[in-house]
């Protein structure tokens, strides 16, 4: 009996067995971008429901991702039977054969607990965190209205119940011209490491216009400095000595409280109309949302056209990327086995 017709299968079968080195490099591509795309909506997530469970009155649990791996297993079979003395117009043979694709993902979490937590979320941030990205070009009166409790002695306001301070009505003032400076380049922030010990500056560049002039002259009387030399040296301190820019900042808990003032959580509990960002509740949430999340069973969402709350909400997450080192030190770790 002729075995012709049987070799388109038996072919593809073997071409199948025989291609298992090729997998990983297949899998690449794909694998990488389907985990990053997961990732980064579970981050979005995690930061949304634990700002919602303040508004709640809960306390806030983050569980770090700290690996993924994808274990691939290629499993293949073939058959091909005949007859002996079938008729010479009759399919006396059969042939096939199957291919299988198996993944096993594993992924760990770990939880921020005891003194990662209280380096991470209860103690004041760094200056250096804020002046990092001041420095990238992060826009200083975000950076300012969301990490500072106040510049030499200027107080931000503070409305969440434990962290509860007055207004003072020159802050709104010195964070939009720290931002028009920034802008235009009139002033930029210098930071330096030497010794593992971070040091900050402000510097006023030399051709300036009548605008940013205006600005510097409002940042000297509201601040008391001089910009001795176009720079000022900046300290990690509610006030500061002669000529030093003082920031006093913010806990990464007292972000997360702030923010959750803007969540809307029924006619009992209104969200305040100057809240950072603006956190919308309902039934179900749209699924044009930027971010969301199910708690309590009721949807909490960002609006995905709300573009202040969403650039004040990627802030925060870039700060409590900066603020945790220790899981820096650590980061997710994507194995995928193939063959």
């Amino acid at each position: 009996m002729p075995l012709g017709k049987f070799a388109a299968p038996i072919l593809a079968v073997s071409l199948a067995l025989g291609g298992c080195t090729s997998l990983g490099v297949r899998q690449v591509g794909v694998d990488r971008v389907d985990y990053v795309d997961k990732l980064r909506d579970s981050e979005k997530q995690q930061l949304l429901s634990n700002i919602v469970a303040i508004r709640y009155g809960d306390a806030p649990l983050f569980l770090n991702v700290t690996s993924v791996i994808s274990q691939y297993t290629r499993e293949a079979s073939a058959h091909v039977g005949a007859t002996l003395d079938p008729a010479s117009d009759s399919d006396g043979g059969s042939a096939g054969g199957e291919v299988l694709l198996r993944e096993t993902p594993t992924v760990t979490y770990t939880p921020v607990t005891g003194s990662r937590f209280a380096r991470s979320m209860l103690a004041p941030m760094p200056p250096a965190s804020l002046l990092a990205m001041m420095e990238a070009g992060w826009a200083s009166d975000d950076l300012l209205n969301v990490g500072v409790r106040s510049i030499n002695g200027v107080t931000n306001a503070s409305h969440a119940d434990l962290f509860q301070q007055k207004v003072d009505p020159k802050f709104t003032e010195v964070a939009g011209a720290f931002r028009r400076l920034q802008r235009s380049g009139a002033i930029s922030v210098r930071l330096k490491e030497r010794d593992k010990t971070y040091s900050g500056s402000a510097m006023v560049g030399v051709d300036i216009s009548d605008v940013d002039r205006a600005d510097l002259a409002l940042l000297k009387q509201a601040l008391g400095l001089r910009f001795d030399g176009g720079e000022s040296t900046v300290v990690f301190a509610k006030v500061g000595g002669e000529n030093e820019l003082a920031l006093a900042t913010r806990s990464m808990f007292e972000i997360l409280s702030e923010l959750a003032l803007g969540v809307e959580i029924g006619e009992s509990a209104a969200p305040r109309a100057d809240a950072l960002i603006r956190v919308h509740s309902g039934p179900k949430a749209p699924a044009d949302a930027y971010a969301s999340v199910r708690y309590r069973g009721r949807w909490f969402w960002i609006d995905g056209a709300d573009e202040h709350s969403r650039r004040i909400f990627l802030l925060t997450q870039m700060l409590l990327f900066l603020n945790d080192e220790e899981g820096a030190t650590h980061a997710p770790l994507l194995t995928i086995p193939a063959g």
